[in-house]
């Protein structure tokens, strides 16, 4: 099942005054959606709930971000929850009218992007305490959270499991919408600028704003939170609820440590460092199959691969049969550098 029935459900719902408007950004990147060199990635910026802190005592807060695109040649519904744990650990009380704020939570990504449109479903609610579904919110946010995004992305009938129970929750009248929208946006192609071609932006959703047109133009992004121009200068926007959505094409991912290559690597070398060449070699070759992994744009696979080759071949010179032995080269030699953010960079100089 594709994210449409969903989507439908939560249309239905959605409260009258709720508007999604761009907001532009001071400073955002300017990397165009290419496919197979950059990835995706959709964060939370920020969400902010006023006069919300007493009232959501009695409510459980419940989110879900239900991500589709392109992914290994077929289109995939991720879907990304956010329960009252997550939420829990990350909400901060503003000390503004007793209102509520969560920052900054990646919801969709790094993943490479592979071309054709991207759709975002964005929805927030929140439902009455009632034990035993909090306790059901609750598996269905440790599942997803197990599972990951990234293996959510490569396992389509975890991923539509876990939308369809989202989707069942959907019929409950303990469950009210706060805020939420869903939007397309076609791959880009040509000459950029319409409003639905996918490209790096800022949005914001917004719950029954009583601003005009003329003021909602008037929104910016800075620092990574909602701001409106008055009389010239950026105060902070606290007028209603909302989330602040960003979604990004990055050049480089910031978890290339925490992918299966990189660990590999370092079991490699220690093994040579400790003159265990058999083990290395059969490390080294899981470590060149890894790095070419579909979680990483082509171009990267083929600059990591050719540049671990090479820091293996010296790690072999160094402490192989008959060599010298430095100690390790990560202390001992300043040019000696195996971070692969590190790497791409210098190579892209």
């Amino acid at each position: 099942m594709g994210v449409g029935q969903l989507v439908n459900r939560v249309l239905r719902r959605q409260a009258e005054g709720i508007v999604t408007v761009p907001v532009p950004s001071e400073g955002r990147p300017t990397t165009a959606f290419v496919p197979n060199e950059v990835y995706l990635e959709v964060r939370i910026r920020q969400m902010w709930l006023t006069d919300e802190r007493e009232l959501w005592r009695e409510y459980t807060p419940f989110a879900t971000v239900v991500s589709e695109f392109i992914r290994r040649g077929r289109r995939v519904a991720v879907p990304t929850v956010l329960g009252a744990a997550t939420l829990g650990r990350r909400l901060q009380v503003s000390g503004v009218d007793d209102a509520l704020e969560v920052c900054n939570v990646r919801v969709a990504g790094p993943v490479p992007y592979e071309g054709d449109d991207v759709s975002l479903l964005v929805a927030l609610f929140r439902l009455k305490t009632v034990d035993w579904l909090a306790r059901s919110l609750k598996l269905v946010e440790d599942v997803a959270g197990a599972v990951g995004f990234a293996g959510l992305a490569a396992t389509a009938t975890v991923a539509d499991s876990l939308v369809r129970g989202v989707e069942s929750f959907l019929d409950m009248s303990e469950l009210e919408l706060r805020v939420g929208t869903y939007h397309s946006w076609s791959a880009p192609y040509g000459e950029p600028g319409s409003a639905t071609e996918l490209r790096p932006m800022d949005f914001a959703v917004l719950r029954r704003p009583t601003a005009s047109a003329a003021e909602l133009a008037e929104l910016r992004v800075k620092d990574g939170r909602l701001h409106r121009l008055r009389d010239g200068n950026l105060v902070a926007y606290r007028d209603h609820d909302f989330i602040l959505i960003s979604v990004e094409a990055r050049e480089f991912r910031d978890d290339y440590r925490g992918l299966e290559f990189y660990g590999l690597w370092e079991q490699t070398r220690q093994h040579v460092i400790n003159g265990d060449l058999g083990a290395a070699r059969r490390l080294w070759r899981q470590t060149a199959g890894a790095i070419h992994t579909d979680e990483l744009i082509r171009p990267q696979q083929e600059t990591l691969f050719a540049e671990y080759q090479r820091l293996y071949g010296d790690l072999v010179a160094r402490f192989g049969d008959g060599a010298e032995h430095r100690g390790d080269p990560r202390g001992s030699d300043a040019d000696w550098d195996d971070d692969p953010e590190s790497i791409l960079r210098r190579a892209a100089g």
